[in-house]
């Protein structure tokens, strides 16, 4: 039996990290300028703000903390 599903080699992992940057940048512009839209025109946060904030702390959260496991302590060649 075909195995279907494939490990993705590392070409492929890197431009399916580039795609996932590039629509999270393009989602987090999206939201901030339609909440300074919203904020012009009525004066007041929208309820999308929460969604703007909570993924941009949850990307750079989920960043450095993969960061720092995979450069963690042991890791390196130097002694």
């Amino acid at each position: 039996m075909k195995k279907i599903i494939k490990k993705a080699d590392e070409m492929e992992m890197a431009v399916n990290y580039k795609a996932a940057r590039n629509a999270f940048v393009f989602l987090e512009l999206s939201l901030a300028l339609y909440c300074l839209a919203y904020v012009l025109k009525t004066g007041e946060l929208p309820w999308v703000w929460l969604i703007f904030i909570v993924s941009g702390v949850i990307f750079w959260g989920t960043k450095l903390i993969e960061t720092k496991r995979l450069t963690g302590p042991g890791d390196s060649d130097e002694e």
